[in-house]
């Protein structure tokens, strides 16, 4: 049987790990989904946390509504004072060193 596809968001950023400087790119209502079961803190399940679950379920049940997930979880992560960043800015992809031109042979 095929796993269904992932319900993707708009990314975020989230500092959930614990270790400063380490930071988690969030691209699914399912993403969302485990931080918010596994991965977040016990002291912080909160009223926003339960709206924050209840919004990913469903969104995963209907397959409609993940801005409305994402939106729920972002004020999850605000009410517990975890950082987040709505808007992660895109890096533009590296530029290539323009190839050398090769030189005909000299006679």
């Amino acid at each position: 049987m095929l796993e269904p596809s992932p319900m993707e968001i708009r990314p975020l950023v989230i500092d959930i790990d614990g270790q400063p400087g380490i930071r988690r790119i969030v691209h699914s209502v399912e993403d969302m989904g485990e931080i918010l079961s596994k991965q977040w803190p016990h002291d912080q399940r909160r009223d926003t946390w339960l709206a924050a679950c209840d919004a990913c379920i469903r969104a995963l049940e209907t397959k409609t509504n993940g801005e409305a997930a994402r939106a729920a979880f972002i004020m999850a992560a605000d009410a517990a004072g975890i950082s987040v960043d709505a808007n992660p800015q895109q890096r533009p992809p590296p530029r290539r060193k323009p190839k050398k031109k090769r030189q005909a042979p000299k006679d």
